[in-house]
């Protein structure tokens, strides 16, 4: 069984599109696929029985740190970081066997015009490299940069911004959410869980200059 959160998000779908979900009218159900099944979940109603788990759900508020109230700031903590660890810690502690890829952000590198987010990241980021593992257990995080038709930067108003990031990266373009929902597929399904303990940036040789 695959759990995921963020059931919504574009990358989700671009997941299980690639494992053969049906994306119809009743996509929010579970359903077999292959020999397996994918259910919808949230960070405090969290399957702990489960074989893989993508925790794919996030919050960018479109606000600068001077404009978040204590709600925005709560809200984005809990979203991007301490949702996802207290899950993962959930599962960890009652699952031997489970294999786990969370959500995290090139943000949490790089920084953000939205800097609670980019910290929280950050944070999620150096959970994932820290937290010790049973010998058949995976945790890693996937880092991307901004993702081209992610809800995060279609609903994005700087387009000029945008345009500008765009055209001054190396590969000329952002990555998309299929590109990353097939590294997430990697991970969870053909990688045999060595592969652990560390975050995969995808950032496609921006900041490396």
């Amino acid at each position: 069984m695959l759990v995921i959160t963020g059931w919504g998000s574009k990358i989700a779908e671009e997941l299980r599109e690639l494992l053969d979900y049906p994306l119809g009218e009743d996509s929010d159900q579970e359903d077999d696929f292959f020999e397996d099944k994918i259910v919808r979940a949230t960070y405090d109603a969290m399957p702990l029985d489960a074989d893989r788990y993508f925790l794919c759900a996030g919050l960018l508020l479109p606000k600068t740190q001077e404009e978040m109230t204590s709600d925005d700031y709560a809200q984005t903590l809990y979203v991007n970081f301490t949702g996802p660890m207290g899950a993962c810690e959930d599962v960890l502690a009652n699952n031997e066997n489970a294999r786990m890829c969370v959500m995290g952000s090139e943000s949490g590198f790089t920084g953000s015009y939205n800097m609670p987010y980019a910290s929280a990241k950050r944070a999620l980021h150096k959970y994932v490299e820290t937290k010790a593992l049973g010998p058949k257990q995976q945790l890693v995080c996937v880092a991307p940069g901004i993702i081209d038709d992610a809800g995060m930067t279609t609903r994005r108003t700087d387009l000029d911004v945008l345009e500008s990031r765009r055209t001054g990266h190396p590969k000329g373009r952002f990555v998309t959410s299929l590109e990353v929902a097939r590294l997430v597929r990697f991970l969870l399904y053909e990688d045999e869980g060595y592969i652990t303990n560390t975050v995969i940036r995808m950032n496609g040789g921006e900041n490396t200059r």
